[in-house]
């Protein structure tokens, strides 16, 4: 791959989506990747005298987005869509049908993630002996073998048919014999006549290390002055404040599961909560406040589809208030929220971390870092009101504090 690939890293609220807008030009093909359908919608109705279309599923005989975006891309249309369609241009961008286009994508992409855990007898006996898969020795790249395709259906109540489709792609690999791992493709780097990716404290994301891990070129643009006054105005305008009482809790994701299952544990959540709620929180309204825990403990699934309050949210008084997961971006949504409860210890996942060759320190602090400020920038801040913000997370306070002052 000669080009390179351009990271422009400006602060939260800077513009970066409207100076993109802004700088269309008609003589060129564009296709926009966003993380919300509200943004694909405003890319489309801001885009003054250049024209964007969306895939749509009703535009097609087969009925499907991913056909409406292939057949937009042969008419040679501007296109606006979202993150959740990019992985499915694999197949047109080996055909050709990017070669032209100037690709943009505004939010960092979910490059790496997880695809569940399996022991190490399970996935030698029933996977590698089988002769269901292949590992690539060097890389740890899962191989779907032709027995693999052909009996897919019949032993989809054994062998994951999601794994088999992951691997079909061929982004998936195994990590230490026992995790899996979806990797982005990396083709899709390659695709287009140039690669713009929009974001902020990119050394945080994982983005930066796969990109390292793959041998990609990349250059990084930023604002030290445009940072600094950043940074200035955050301090003017957030109140921390952290919650005594939950700060000796171990509040990692996994700290956080082992925790729904001690009374203990989540009553001192929930307790602590109700206490915000009736003291420092008087005369708020719910409608205001802004929460992130691990979802299960906040939302509980239930039968007839209607989520109930977790372990964390019963008896909390706040069960009413905005949740949105920790990893949450690009939305304008929750821009009138003005209290903030950050339940959150971050930390990037250690067998991700080992995949993309970087276990140090200072890499999960900068991914935690990174994660806490766009969490933080979806609220009312970002239109330069102040907020308050809870941390009861000793690191993650300390994280936030630092950064303020750096």
């Amino acid at each position: 791959m000669n080009k390179v690939i351009k990271i422009e890293d400006y602060p939260c609220g800077s513009g970066k989506t409207t100076r993109m807008i802004e700088n269309f030009k008609e003589d060129r093909k564009y296709l926009v990747i966003l993380p919300l359908l509200s943004e694909v919608d405003r890319v489309i109705e801001a885009s003054k005298g250049i024209k964007f279309v969306q895939p749509d599923e009703n535009d097609n005989a087969q009925g499907t987005k991913t056909s409406s975006l292939e057949a937009q891309l042969l008419l040679g249309s501007n296109i606006a869509t979202t993150h959740e369609m990019y992985e499915r241009l694999v197949p047109m961008v080996k055909a050709g049908l990017l070669d032209d286009y100037d690709i943009l994508i505004d939010e960092v992409l979910d490059v790496i993630e997880t695809k569940g855990k399996k022991s190490k007898k399970s996935i030698d006996q029933f996977y590698l002996k089988t002769g269901y898969m292949e590992l690539d020795a060097k890389t740890g790249l899962v191989i779907p073998t032709n027995k693999w395709r052909e009996d897919k259906d019949e032993v989809s109540d054994t062998l994951s048919l999601e794994l088999q489709r992951h691997a079909e792609s061929g982004r998936l690999y195994l990590q230490g014999g026992s995790v899996f791992i979806r990797a982005m493709p990396e083709v899709l780097f390659s695709s287009g006549k140039s690669l713009t990716i929009m974001t902020y404290k990119a050394e945080g994301s994982m983005l930066l290390s796969y990109l390292r891990k793959l041998g990609l070129s990349f250059r990084v643009s930023n604002d030290n002055h445009l940072e600094e006054d950043f940074r200035t105005k955050a301090a003017e305008l957030i109140t921390i404040e952290d919650m005594g009482a939950l700060s000796k809790l171990k509040l990692t994701y996994s700290g956080q599961e082992k925790g729904m299952s001690s009374s203990f544990y989540y009553s001192k959540v929930s307790r602590s909560l109700k206490n915000l709620k009736e003291r420092k929180l008087v005369g708020v309204d719910i409608y205001d406040i802004l929460i992130t825990c691990k979802k299960d403990a906040w939302l509980k699934a239930s039968n007839d589809n209607q989520p109930k309050p977790g372990v964390f949210a019963k008896n909390s008084r706040l069960k009413d208030a905005n949740w949105i997961a920790n990893t949450t971006r690009g939305t304008n949504d929750y821009m009138h929220c003005s209290h903030l409860i950050y339940l959150y210890d971050q930390n990037i996942n250690p067998v991700v971390a080992r995949w993309l060759g970087d276990s140090s320190r200072a890499f999960n602090d900068a991914y935690a870092l990174t994660k806490l400020i766009q969490w933080v920038w979806r609220s009312r801040v970002r239109r330069g009101e102040p907020i308050t913000l809870y941390l009861p997370s000793p690191r993650m306070r300390r994280l936030f504090e630092e950064w303020l002052v750096s």
